[in-house]
């Protein structure tokens, strides 16, 4: 029995995950490799920002790169459609062409609804998963994201849903202190494999 619950132990360190059964855990593994050998991802995501009784909602083209540039582009409303946000990884700055954009910010952090896509690759790829599980009758993997000193409910929180046949993001949820601030739907999400990993920088088709 001491031996069985070594085993176990070892395979939630090893995933990342603080909890659940072993399906779940195994398929975060598998997920984390993948995201972390991409070159790229590219997607439409529509968000919806809460600032208390106030909401809003964009439709973003964004082009993700592990090396170089990440361009946000707003493609809903029609009123500010065409305005870029390009983020250096250098200096992770977002810098905007075209008219500005300010709605607030979610959390203490600075986080806004712009930066906030970038910082969910990081909680995918390097962030300490809280908690994970199936969701959807078993078609999606959803993972909890945050700070490992805070408990559920305080702090920022990413809550990720991916596919679990195909691996791509499917939606995705920002909480700070329990509370839904932003939610974020992809489409066409389009991964896009390293050289290394592939052989020939193979895209691995969309929704």
């Amino acid at each position: 029995m001491k031996r069985m619950a070594c085993l176990v132990l070892m395979i939630l360190l090893l995933t990342g995950c603080a909890g659940g059964g072993t399906e779940p855990e195994a398929l975060v593994s598998v997920v984390r490799g993948e995201y972390l050998s991409l070159a790229g991802w590219q997607s439409q995501v529509a968000l919806t920002a809460h600032y208390g009784d106030a909401v809003y909602q964009c439709s973003v083209d964004v082009r993700w790169r592990r090396e170089g540039e990440t361009v946000l582009t707003i493609t809903q409303p029609q009123l500010l459609a065409g305005v870029t946000a390009r983020l250096s990884p250098d200096e992770q700055v977002l810098e905007y062409d075209g008219a500005g954009v300010s709605i607030g910010l979610m959390d203490e952090e600075g986080l806004t609804p712009v930066s906030a896509l970038p910082v969910m690759m990081e909680q995918l790829t390097q962030g300490y998963i809280a908690r994970c599980s199936w969701a959807e009758e078993g078609t999606q993997l959803c993972l909890v994201c945050r700070d490992p000193s805070r408990e559920a409910g305080q702090g920022t929180e990413y809550i990720l849903f991916l596919d679990a046949a195909a691996h791509q993001l499917v939606r995705a949820e920002v909480q700070v202190d329990g509370v839904t601030r932003l939610e974020a739907v992809f489409e066409d999400f389009t991964m896009e494999m390293t050289d290394d990993d592939t052989g020939d920088n193979a895209d691995l088709g969309g929704g």
